[in-house]
């Protein structure tokens, strides 16, 4: 249903006045609605019926700045979710991660440089749940031969223990019983800073550290006397060649317990033992340290297991948003509605669609709001996710949660409207000529193929509402990255049905008559 100004016109004839607006027009439909310069403009509004559901997404991209791990009890669903996940460990080209060898007085029975002590330390900037929660996790060495690799997508479904090192599938090198109020001082083990950073320390062996060593120490031997552009080994030249030869990197696992989840901000693995350092004339043996750490450039992969989420699907009394679980609102736009009754020589100024948060209070939700919303083409949103896309403005956009008013408000959506209108349109048009070889086809014929291609492309018209994480330039004030939200939270949205549809705006600008 529409509700308009001046202009209105019913669907049932809408399709009709389509076919023989296409039947007169020209191949090139890039400048749809677009008026002359030196012509009078005249400006109307119109309201049109936008319909919605809640689907899944089968495939929820794993890549995110942060980690997340814990177990907590989700009554929205019912179940239990939890959170694991996989980290390697980068290396800058050109730098040096020891000091010279001889220095080093920590020591193995052999008189080989070795670690005392070797420390995982996972950083975390907020949790969900009880501090005094107890969770034990276990920590587990990845293959070496069987990669986490740079080039693949992992998703939050992918099962990372198959990464794990044959014959450690059952044997953790590590487990640690930890609370939200575990705390280090500073961001290093060896700091003495007053800040204080919620952390997990998890002690591994001694061995995972000394192997390290001693892959440098070979790394040395081996490249002796030569350039960087000479080296024979190259274990500790990149990234690449350390995560396949030196350290794959390691799987943390939740075995135990319920009631916490800890966002995982860093991930860093500490090498520590003693060494000789020269303070002015006085030479020390202090405690000493190498730091690798999980960064964006190499693979950092979230796992997630969930209970069912089909009683949320089938909830009609509104559609949803639900991180990590991949729930998000589908919408279909009304486009045949917006270019009938005499709109399809119109301009869309501005295409307006306002979503609706029912109240926290009213619902009993459990978890934080989505802060940033994407909408994008049902068709393409795995590939906007897989690529690494930021929004294009046409077949994608943002918009932020707005608190004041319990809104997600997307501005102007009329590229996206008029892009699925002409995708459809060319596309009947190639079909009929190309594969059909109809040059000049009837109206009949023409509503035939429409009707037909509709069919075989239902989602022509639909798009996604995904809850997104943002990262931009701030100096430039441009987004850089949009991923999955993979953090905790919900957010029920008003319903669009027949009975009760959302509403979209449009703003019409045509050619005054008489001018």
């Amino acid at each position: 249903m529409k509700k308009s100004i001046k202009w209105g016109f019913s669907y049932s004839v809408a399709l009709v006045l389509l076919v023989a607006s296409f039947v007169s027009c020209t191949e090139d439909t890039g400048n749809i609605g677009i008026p002359p310069s030196n012509e009078k403009l005249e400006t109307n509004i119109a309201v049109w019926d936008v319909h919605s559901k809640s689907i899944k997404l089968d495939s929820i991209k794993a890549y995110s700045t942060s980690s997340y791990l814990g177990s907590i009890y989700d009554p929205e669903t019912n179940g239990k979710l939890v959170g694991n996940f996989a980290t390697q460990f980068a290396i800058m080209e050109d730098m040096t991660y020891f000091p010279p060898l001889d220095s080093i007085t920590s020591r193995d029975s052999d008189g080989v440089p070795c670690c005392d002590s070797v420390m995982l330390q996972l950083t975390f900037d907020s949790y969900y749940g009880d501090v005094n929660t107890p969770i034990k996790l276990a920590v587990y060495p990845l293959d070496m031969a069987n990669p986490l690799r740079e080039d693949s997508t992992y998703y939050t479904s992918t099962d990372l223990r198959k990464f794990i090192r044959p014959g450690y599938e059952n044997s953790p090198i590590a487990t640690k019983v930890f609370t939200a109020w575990d705390r280090v001082n500073g961001s290093d083990p060896s700091s003495s800073s007053s800040t204080s950073y919620p952390a997990i320390r998890i002690p591994l062996p001694v061995s995972e550290g000394n192997a390290i060593i001693r892959k440098y120490i070979e790394y040395l031997d081996d490249n002796k006397g030569v350039g960087q552009g000479e080296h024979v080994n190259h274990n500790f030249d990149d990234s690449y060649h350390f995560i396949r030869n030196v350290l794959p990197g390691y799987y943390i696992e939740v075995v135990n317990g319920e009631g916490v989840m800890v966002r995982v901000f860093v991930d860093a693995l500490y090498l520590i033992y003693n060494a000789r350092v020269k303070n002015d004339s006085i030479v020390e043996e202090v405690p000493s340290y190498t730091v690798f750490a999980g960064t964006p450039e190499v693979v950092q992969s979230c796992q997630f297991s969930q209970s069912d989420v089909n009683e949320l699907l089938k909830d009609e009394s509104c559609t949803w948003l639900k991180t990590p679980t991949g729930i998000c609102t589908e919408l279909t736009l009304p486009v045949d509605d917006i270019f009938s009754g005499g709109h399809k020589d119109d301009s869309l100024s501005r295409v307006e669609l306002m979503l609706t948060r029912y109240n926290k209070e009213q619902t009993g939700e459990q978890f934080g709001v989505p802060s940033n919303l994407l909408l994008v083409r049902k068709a393409e949103v795995y590939e906007f996710f897989k690529a690494k896309k930021t929004p294009n403005e046409i077949t994608s956009f943002l918009a932020g949660f707005q608190t004041a008013y319990n809104t997600y408000t997307f501005s102007n959506i009329s590229q996206m409207v008029t892009f699925m209108y002409k995708d459809r349109e060319n596309a009947v048009r190639t079909y009929l000529k190309e594969t059909l070889g109809i040059e000049n086809p009837t109206e009949a014929q023409i509503m035939e193929e429409i009707h037909e291609w509709v069919k075989r492309n239902p989602d022509w018209n639909r798009c996604c509402l995904v809850p997104v994480e943002v990262t931009q330039n701030t100096s430039l004030g441009t987004v850089t990255s949009v991923s999955h939200d993979l953090s905790l939270t919900s957010a029920r949205l008003v319903r669009g049905t027949k009975e009760n549809p959302i509403k979209v705006q449009v703003f019409y600008t045509r050619v005054a008559s008489g001018s």
